[in-house]
């Protein structure tokens, strides 16, 4: 054989399959295959010769797919899953042929897409065996890879529920509920010791007092949320809820109610046929005649602060150990409507709630220089003109409820004081209350149901918001 024709033949063999030997190339040129190519020379060899090559000589083996790294996004105990296995880095697509999941995660798997679904009952780790193919590759070998799922644990139930030190001098009931009755409304209040305070078994600073005033038609509520830096908040909360209700139960049950009835009923013919300017007198004047009774009861918790602070053992005590907002409130059904009057310190809520006309803020939170701040009742807020300027006044007709909340409620449901004033977040809060708590729900009145009711609904989940909760709620009923 020409020596020209069997270099070149070497040469393109070798480059064609480089993985081919020395032996394997002359069995090859020696075979009757090779020797049928021989006549044919000239221009036409080159092309003879590739297409000979394409036919006779076995296909370059292909190179090894590498085992993939698979994996799962985190799970929450409790809480629906629904997540694809994911390929880190990039991949051909993929044939799963089997999924086993290890006892304790009770998951669904669908083959078809690599997908685990459904609700993790218990947290913990995880090792799911995969079976797996390259979809591009039906006679490759069957892979396996461990994919971890790591389940992380409810949080809720990582809170510890201690309970406070019942020899403290000052010591009250973790949680606390009642409700009241009469003349067309309902009071129903609940407080509840936040997740923070019961973690670590402390005291719940929150209090409040409701009442029902039955010779004239009255309801008050109090709400007082004591300063979680304060080492006697809860006393200095109580008091303020003792003196508020005490005070304006003497005052209501007294002739101050009648001068308030006939003022009411002037200020609601004012509005029926008003003179210029004698609707605004009126309501100026009823502001004026409450802030002597829902004002004054501040100055009075004041006071009582001031003495128990004289009185207390260690001489170190001092006002501010005692700091707590306070929201006083008072309201009357009429037939022509609703009579509501507020006097409220610090953060937290007062309003007025309708389903047809939304909200009516009662005045506004205080708010301090860092978030979380705010200001406390104290002697400045019980100036002659700052009671005046911390009352306000309310004459509704389609009053749904009175509502008073200390912040543990009102940013876990609110969360900015512009939302706080947005009638449509307010529509959304009554329908949790009526659908989850049964508040303002008509039906028969059984004992302290109404009220358990609500206590159990501070027990909402809201990441972050683990303050005390405290709420009181005067509403439409029918008439008794």
């Amino acid at each position: 054989m020409d020596q020209a024709l069997l270099s070149y033949v070497r040469a393109r063999l070798a480059q064609a399959r480089p993985a081919t030997g020395g032996r394997q190339i002359d069995a090859f040129l020696s075979s009757p295959a090779f020797s049928g190519l021989l006549p044919t020379f000239g221009a036409r060899l080159a092309r003879e010769f590739d297409r000979f090559l394409a036919d006779a000589l076995p296909p370059p083996p292909q190179p090894e797919l590498p085992d993939l790294a698979l994996r799962l996004p985190n799970a929450r105990a409790g809480e629906r899953y629904t997540q694809r296995i994911e390929v880190l880095g990039k991949a051909e697509a993929l044939v799963f042929e089997a999924l086993a999941l290890p006892a304790g995660l009770i998951l669904e798997a669908d083959l078809a897409t690599g997908t685990l679904s459904g609700t993790p009952p218990q947290a913990g780790a995880f090792t799911i065996v995969v079976d797996y193919r390259y979809a591009g590759h039906p006679g490759g070998r069957q892979r396996r890879a461990l994919v971890q799922l790591l389940v992380l644990p409810d949080p809720r139930t990582m809170w510890q529920d201690r309970p406070s030190d019942r020899k403290d001098p000052y010591w009250k009931p973790d949680a606390q509920c009642d409700s009241v009755r009469g003349a067309g409304l309902a009071t129903l209040a609940a407080s509840k010791r936040g997740r923070a305070h019961a973690h670590a078994g402390g005291f719940r600073d929150d209090d409040f007092r409701i009442a029902h005033v039955a010779a004239s038609g009255w309801h008050l509520a109090v709400v007082a949320d004591g300063a979680g830096s304060a080492r006697y908040a809860r006393r200095g909360a109580a008091l303020i809820c003792e003196q508020a209700h005490a005070r304006i139960l003497a005052a209501l049950g007294g002739s101050a109610a009648a001068r308030l009835d006939a003022s009411v009923h002037a200020l609601a013919q004012a509005r029926q046929d008003p003179p210029a300017g004698r609707e605004d007198a009126l309501h100026e004047a009823l502001r004026t005649d409450l802030s002597h009774i829902v004002g004054n009861a501040a100055y009075y918790a004041v006071r009582a602060i001031l003495e128990e602070v004289a009185a207390h053992p260690d001489p170190d005590a001092q006002f501010r150990d005692y700091a707590s907002t306070a929201l006083i409130a008072v309201g009357k059904r009429y037939p022509f409507g609703t009579l509501c009057a507020a006097y409220w310190v610090g953060d937290g809520a007062v309003a007025i709630y309708s389903r047809r006309g939304g909200v009516t803020l009662l005045g506004a939170a205080d708010s301090g220089e860092y978030a979380g701040q705010t200001r406390f009742l104290d002697n400045a807020a019980i100036s002659h003109a700052m009671l005046r300027q911390r009352t306000q006044v309310a004459l509704v007709e389609d009053m749904t409820a009175l509502v008073l909340m200390t912040d543990g409620v009102s940013d876990a449901r609110f969360e900015t004081e512009a939302r706080l004033g947005r009638s449509a977040d307010w529509h959304l809060f009554w329908e949790e209350l009526e659908r989850t708590a049964g508040v303002g729900v008509p039906g028969p009145w059984s004992g302290n149901e109404g009220a358990r009711r609500l206590l159990d609904w501070l027990d909402f989940w809201s990441p972050g918001n683990h303050d005390d909760r405290t709420i009181a709620i005067v509403h439409h009923v029918d008439q008794d």
